[in-house]
């Protein structure tokens, strides 16, 4: 309230100013201010202000009224003075004011009152308000004086209160709490009280006048304290938001001091410290913080007292041993622009703590058999290189792949074959003492000896490990044998760094697999690199299935004619991921010696149907796309009804899938060739022999399967003109399969001249270089759908 009632200064800033002479008394009547006027009455060159006010006025220490007393100037000359006498409060302070008249003889009073009517004029421009009150002869509480602007604002003008009683002015309900309050004042007693009026919050505080000891009025001054109650409210939810976020939040809240000392702490720390609010007192931050992190967290605190929020983890030993892990905040407590202390919010981040370094593990980790893998292997190969170098040791590399282990998967199934693999890596670790061991992928394992003396201790303990195969694994019912080929490499003798001794060391391995398996062999330039490059092809073809490396280009197929698109070819490529795009020339060979070109067929048929399914949602116009398949896969038997399935799975008509076959997979099995055939075209897939011209096929059998047409091979149609060797049998086979109502499609067109001759020979449906390349999905998509 203070900063609301210090208006006795304003008072005395408006007395300055007044050609009255003004005292101002308190309630000892000790002089507490002489306007110049008054000092120029009392002839005054020093400071009164504390002395008695006998000092000045010889008959009026216990005078109470408005009356003609003596006075005396520095000189001791009486002379005498007409006093009126009135009285401020403010706060709990009474001030008594003398008005003072030098009169000579009798004076009129008229002059005097014209000086109170002034000052309460000036007092009416107070921004607060200051109102009195009498009794009259009915003992109603009774206005008497009003004055200042925060009354006028309230309703409460003096012209509104004048001689009226609370009641007569202010609604019932606030009016009894007036009237309570006057009572006690004319008592005797001080009272305050706070209350709403015209949408102000107004704190009044009364005190009683007194004549002696008989109250013959009373005082009050009326404050707007509305906008403070509005930010004492504001701070008081603000306190409140704060403790219970202090108090129930699940992180770690500290409140230090600049000194580190400790201060409060929230629920959720004094549990985890096993401390209690009152032992806390005593404690610094530092007697909480692990010795390993003082110097860490002392720099980030002296950060923050500096100003400068800080973040960082802190690792923490339980009683337990267990060590938990904070996300740790430091911030500045600051007060009227000075920083008063520090607040730490330490949050528990054990659990993604764990998660990072259980990730960090499994980086470097295999997770089946919880071995290192090949990335940490080739870490380790480099690290054991750069140490042999510099202190002229010999490591050596064993690359492991099980023998056969493919049959066991595909007999007993993959959960069986992990079981082994565990199983394996278990014995292979009994194995091979210090030296290190990881899993590479699959059912290749790899072993580096870091520091050897020699050749025949790594075939020692290469030895090992093919003894240690030659007991059984016992797996739930199954007794279980398994061999293993070891491939090994050796530096400095075969190879100078990582990727020089793992490659040879697999070069040895595919040797001692073409040797027979179940042994081992030591590199040596002689190994031929071809097999090798054979062998890895192989192996790398097979996880380009599991890992889904291989890419369908389209090729489109146009009517000559009009330039229209009337159809694609799906053609696969490999990207393998270290070698880039490999030529199907290289690996669709290899597919087929090795029965892996049945599941890349499959991959291809689900592909093609994938993209018309795409294509047919993003509203773009469908053409029919054809698949190579393999004479392995058409003789199957369930082939139709793996082709029904597919379609009936993405929803599609048969004419949009053609099939592709060669000549040679309908001179087997005519039988079941005849009822695949059959319930294809049930479907409405079309079916096309590939590569016409190149097999033993005769115009019988395309008459006999009612196939749908027949594209003659690229090696008919290159250089072809009228007098070249190829004219006669490529018109023929036109004409011929023209005659059994037979597409022709004319494969590998590339020149003007080859477009024209067929042309002339009435074969419109071309596929070749002159019309397109092979490309990707998105380019044939943007080329010849969207153009």
């Amino acid at each position: 309230m203070k900063d609301y009632l210090s208006n006795i200064d304003f008072v005395y800033q408006l007395f300055n100013k007044q050609s009255d002479s003004i005292v101002v008394l308190n309630k000892l009547r000790n002089i507490l201010y002489v306007n110049p006027k008054a000092r120029e009455l009392f002839e005054l060159n020093n400071n009164v202000v504390g002395q008695s006010i006998n000092t000045l006025l010889l008959d009026f220490l216990n005078s109470n009224g408005n009356q003609i007393y003596t006075a005396v100037n520095k000189t001791k000359n009486s002379f005498k003075v007409e006093i009126n006498i009135e009285h401020l409060h403010i706060d709990d302070n009474t001030y008594e004011i003398l008005f003072i008249k030098n009169v000579d003889g009798n004076k009129q009073s008229l002059e005097l009152n014209e000086k109170k009517i002034k000052f309460f004029d000036m007092m009416s421009n107070i921004q607060n308000g200051i109102f009195c009150m009498e009794k009259n002869e009915k003992g109603q509480f009774i206005y008497t004086m009003a004055v200042g602007k925060l009354l006028n604002e309230i309703g409460a003008s003096f012209d509104t209160l004048r001689d009226k009683s609370p009641s007569d002015v202010f609604p019932n309900d606030i009016a009894i709490i007036k009237e309570e309050h006057y009572k006690k004042a004319f008592e005797g007693q001080h009272t305050t009280y706070e209350i709403n009026l015209n949408n102000k919050l107004v704190y009044v505080d009364v005190t009683p006048v007194l004549n002696g000891e008989e109250v013959t009025g009373i005082v009050g001054t009326v404050l707007d304290i509305s906008e403070l109650r509005t930010t004492q409210q504001e701070l008081q939810i603000n306190e409140e938001r704060f403790q219970s976020l202090f108090k129930y939040s699940q992180d770690y809240i500290i409140m230090l001091n600049t000194n580190s000392e400790i201060i409060n702490m929230n629920p959720s720390t004094l549990e985890f410290l096993g401390l209690s609010s009152n032992s806390i007192t005593s404690i610094r931050l530092f007697d909480i913080i692990p010795e390993s992190y003082q110097g860490q967290v002392k720099m980030h605190f002296e950060q923050a007292t500096q100003g400068y929020a800080q973040n960082f983890e802190l690792g923490y030993n339980c009683d337990n041993g267990k060590e938990v892990y904070f996300n740790v905040t430091l911030f500045p407590i600051i007060i009227n622009s000075n920083i008063q202390g520090v607040y730490l919010v330490a949050k528990d981040i054990n659990e993604q703590k764990q998660i990072q370094l259980k990730n960090a593990y499994l980086a470097q980790h295999d997770e089946l058999t919880d071995l290192p893998n090949r990335r940490w292997m080739e870490s380790k190969i480099n690290e054991s290189l750069q140490y042999a170098k510099q202190h002229k040791k010999k490591l050596a590399v064993l690359y492991l792949d099980l023998d056969r282990f493919k049959s066991i998967n595909d007999t007993l199934g993959h959960y069986i074959g992990d079981r082994l693999l565990k199983q394996f890596a278990e014995r292979l670790v009994n194995c091979i003492g210090e030296n290190h061991v990881s899993r590479m992928g699959g059912d290749e394992f790899m072993v580096l000896i870091p520091d050897t003396t020699s050749e025949s201790e790594v075939t020692e303990i290469a030895n090992a490990i093919l003894k240690s195969l030659t007991d059984p694994f016992y797996i739930d019912d199954f007794e279980l044998f398994i061999t293993t080929s070891i491939g090994i490499s050796m530096f400095p003798i075969i190879g100078n760094d990582d990727v020089d001794l793992m490659k040879k060391a697999d070069i040895a391995l595919y040797k001692a697999k073409e040797l027979g398996r179940n042994m081992y062999q030591m590199y040596d330039a002689s190994m031929n690199v071809k097999n090798y490059q054979s062998l890895i092809l192989e192996r790398d073809l097979r996880k380009a299935i599991l890992n889904e490396e291989f890419i369908a280009y389209f090729q489109p197929r146009v009517d000559a004619r009009t330039g229209k698109v009337t159809s694609a070819e799906a053609l696969i490529r490999w990207n393998h991921p270290q070698v880039g795009l490999i030529s199907p020339l290289e690996f669709i060979p290899l597919a087929e010696e090795t029965g892996l070109i049945i599941p890349m067929g499959k991959w291809m048929k689900k592909r093609v149907c994938e993209q018309l399914v795409t294509w047919r949602e993003a509203g773009l116009p469908l053409v029919p796309i054809s698949v190579n398949i393999s004479s392995q896969r058409f003789l199957q038997k369930n082939f139709a009804m793996e082709i029904r399935e597919l379609l009936e799975e993405y929803k599609l008509e048969g004419k949009y899938l053609e099939i592709e076959i060669t000549e040679n997979s309908i001179m087997k099995n005519e039988e079941t060739v005849t009822k695949t055939l059959r319930e294809l075209k049930e479907l409405g897939v079309k079916i096309y022999i590939d590569d016409f011209g190149t097999g033993y096929s005769s115009f019988n059998y395309l008459k006999t399967f009612h196939l749908d047409g027949v594209k003659i091979d690229r090696s008919f149609i290159q250089n072809i003109s009228s007098e070249s060797e190829n004219a006669s049998i490529t018109t023929a086979m036109i004409k011929m399969a023209q005659h059994l109502k037979l597409d022709v499609i004319a494969e590998g067109v590339e020149t003007e001249g080859e477009l024209s001759y067929l042309l002339e020979q009435n074969c419109n449906e071309m596929q070749g270089y002159y019309f397109g390349r092979p490309c990707p999905i998105d380019e044939f998509e943007n080329k010849y759908l969207k153009g």
